[in-house]
């Protein structure tokens, strides 16, 4: 009899330790700070951005769903923009959201985003073929094997409107009419995407773009709708032509690898799960900005124009020759980009073949 009672004793002991074990019970109490530098120079006009601030979404899924066990220090502006991948890398932050586009020049390899004709250049749909993209579990294994590199490990990307349309006072419906046309371009693809089309690249700092316009001393702005608007280019600006140029631009949330591997099992599953909600809720929230965007420019008096249908083939063309700059152009990982892009392009068509059957 006693050893009966011990056997039953000893087996509800047993289910007990596999209940806690399955409830997310952990002996480990220790708590993690979570250094995160956070690029903080949109202002709360922009969702995407707002996902980092303290006490915001971000912040406050981690903590709920590690029961406080990963706590949040979130430092405005902590490093400038081009210094945040290497500042993250170094650990002297455990995370950063990092503009890569802005860095597409010295790594070129995670802004395969900037290349013409991936994705659609209509920007709802374009936003969802993007985000289907990050999910992809062969694009998301090439870019642990390239980050781990810098000691760094992929988290999530925050998706913006593309900066995909030049505002301008001349109407544009052809290659032939960028012509001569100074146009001011962020990133080094889009720059080469832009002499590929015809127009001539000028680099001129965000906060004197609409002075520039008014003066004349620009032709045009290559930007998104959003934020082109948000800065007073709605004003001095008769016209916004969707072009094939950048057709997404997007941080990409990074963690310091080291930091990331010194979490327990747990909180590692915990922090990858915050990262794919975060990511598909900024998405969502990005999409009905760009349509309350298109609504707004419309209001303005701004003419929204795109390129006529006959000049599709120069277009892909010039898609070419930035797709081969991308595969070419010195950087890291030169080697891996090819793999990249078919993985990239993989994903997209798979998006794109469903046909909820």
């Amino acid at each position: 009899m006693f050893y009966k009672m011990r056997s039953r004793l000893l087996g509800m002991v047993l289910i007990l330790l596999v209940t806690f074990a399955s409830t997310g019970f952990c002996s480990d109490k220790k708590v993690y700070t979570l250094k995160f530098a956070w690029n903080d120079i949109w202002g709360p006009k922009f969702r995407a951005s707002q996902v980092y601030r303290p006490l915001g979404e971000l912040n406050r899924m981690l903590h709920e769903r590690s029961q406080g066990r990963i706590q949040m220090e979130i430092i405005s502006k902590m490093f400038p923009s081009g210094e945040l991948f290497q500042a993250v890398a170094k650990g002297k932050a455990d995370g950063g959201d990092i503009a890569m586009p802005w860095l597409s020049g010295t790594y070129p390899i995670w802004n395969w985003g900037e290349i013409p004709g991936i994705v659609n250049p209509d920007p709802v749909k374009g936003l969802a073929e993007e985000l289907a993209v990050y999910n992809d579990k062969a694009v998301q294994k090439i870019y642990d094997e390239t980050l781990a590199k810098y000691n760094l490990k992929f988290w999530f990307v925050t998706q913006w409107d593309p900066a995909n349309g030049i505002w301008s006072n001349k109407e544009i419906t052809t290659l032939n009419d960028l012509k001569g046309m100074k146009i001011r371009v962020g990133g080094y693809l889009p720059t080469k995407g832009i002499k590929a089309l015809g127009a001539s690249p000028v680099t001129i700092a965000g906060s004197e773009l609409a002075p520039a316009m008014m003066a004349g001393t620009i032709d045009g702005v290559l930007t998104s709708l959003g934020y082109g608007y948000s800065i007073g280019l709605g004003k001095v600006s008769k016209y916004f032509t969707t072009t094939p140029l950048s057709p997404t631009w997007s941080a990409v949330t990074l963690l310091n690898k080291r930091f990331f591997d010194g979490l327990p099992e747990d909180l590692q599953a915990v922090v990858m799960e915050v990262g794919r909600e975060i990511q598909q809720m900024v998405s969502l929230s990005t999409t009905a900005e760009y349509i309350m965007s298109l609504d707004a420019v419309d209001l303005s008096g701004v003419t929204r124009t795109k390129f006529a249908e006959s000049e599709q083939a120069r277009i892909d063309s010039s898609a070419q020759l930035v797709e081969k700059e991308w595969l070419t152009v010195d950087g890291p990982w030169k080697s891996k980009r090819e793999d990249l892009l078919k993985a990239v392009k993989a994903a997209v068509k798979n998006y794109r073949d469903f046909d909820g059957k």
